[in-house]
């Protein structure tokens, strides 16, 4: 369980019922990701097939809508072990635009803090992958306790539009393990560890950071470990939307060359030794995304990742995102261009 009993207090409107999505919501779910997604989306669970299998049949994943007048209005989900064993990925949130800018989005997402502060059986890392596409999503993660930690360029398959999606993983920072653990990263990037930390008013978590400065460069066997997939080092995000795959630098060279490809190279930040990746990735192109706590598990311990990137284009790409967004590239030191200040978000040219 996590630490806080039931932080939330629902506040739905008068009519308006939020509950567990049943079987004879099928039809009405996927109208409403119909209704809230472009009519030329690729997004799978527009079709009623999809959400009877992806949502109400996969034993991972716990699906919830608000309901009006006997109909499902709007709808979200937990997907559990969704990056890793023992956590869980606030994600799948739609309204249907005749139903928005009631709170409904807000309110979804309370329930299902609520409901993972409930399950005694769960005590994992709680994670969202906010689009860059929809700065409200991104205010209301942060208002409800999440901090984001890294930004992903093209990350994900444009379901909003023709282009690829950016993404920024958020995380809600009670979920956030207190053990006290040694970070190493090279001194260039302490600050980053340092900002991301400190942003989410931890107290740093325990963590001690330790830094070198010398240049060092990875044995084979180094690279195997860090890279394999049996320790879920590489994700490779193919132009299709499947993830697969890389464990030779071969094979990871060639996912490199291929076009529409994101790949994430979370480095375990607790492992000294791994400290060698690092200027081998950048020497191939991979950029820094962020630290993330508690990202990666090994031996049924949670570690801490230095997360890299390899966007799948150089091309610049526009996003909207709100100060605290914004705050974590300019402490990446990532290129953009400011397209539009607005009341309560950036349009960047990232």
């Amino acid at each position: 369980m996590i630490e806080a009993e039931r932080p939330f207090t629902s506040d739905l409107p008068p009519g308006y019922a939020v509950g567990r999505a049943r079987a004879d919501h099928v039809s009405d779910v996927a109208a409403v990701y119909a209704a809230a997604y472009p009519s030329d989306t690729d997004y799978p669970l527009v079709e009623t097939s999809a959400v009877r299998s992806r949502l109400l049949a996969d034993p991972n994943v716990a699906a919830y809508v608000v309901e009006y007048e006997d109909r499902a209005v709007a709808t979200a989900a937990i997907e559990f072990d969704s990056l890793d064993e023992g956590n869980a990925q606030i994600c799948k949130l739609a309204v249907h635009p005749t139903h928005q800018g009631k709170g409904l989005g807000r309110e979804l997402l309370k329930h299902r803090l609520n409901v993972l502060h409930d399950r005694a059986e769960f005590s994992g890392l709680v994670y969202s992958a906010a689009v860059t596409s929809h700065p409200a999503s991104q205010h209301n993660l942060l208002a409800r306790g999440f901090e984001p930690f890294s930004i992903h360029k093209g990350l994900q398959e444009g379901y909003f539009g023709p282009t690829s999606e950016s993404e920024v993983i958020m995380l809600y920072t009670p979920s956030i393990d207190y053990d006290e653990r040694d970070v190493y990263v090279p001194e260039r990037y302490r600050h980053v560890v340092e900002r991301t930390l400190a942003s989410a008013s931890l107290d740093l978590l325990g963590r001690r950071i330790r830094t070198v400065n010398t240049v060092t460069y990875p044995t084979a066997d180094q690279v195997e470990m860090a890279l394999s997939r049996a320790r879920g080092f590489l994700w490779e995000v193919t132009a299709d939307g499947h993830e697969s795959w890389a464990r030779t630098e071969s094979e990871i060279r060639a996912a490199m060359r291929e076009e529409d490809v994101h790949l994430m190279v979370p480095v375990d930040a607790n492992a000294r030794r791994l400290l060698a990746l690092y200027e081998p990735l950048e020497a191939d192109g991979f950029s820094p995304a962020g630290f993330i706590p508690d990202w990666l598990t090994r031996d049924g311990k949670n570690r801490d990742a230095f997360v890299f990137q390899h966007p799948p284009t150089e091309t610049p790409t526009r996003v909207a995102v709100v100060d605290d967004v914004k705050a974590l590239i300019d402490v990446l030191g990532l290129e953009y261009r400011v397209i539009e200040h607005h009341d309560r978000y950036w349009e960047l040219a990232l």
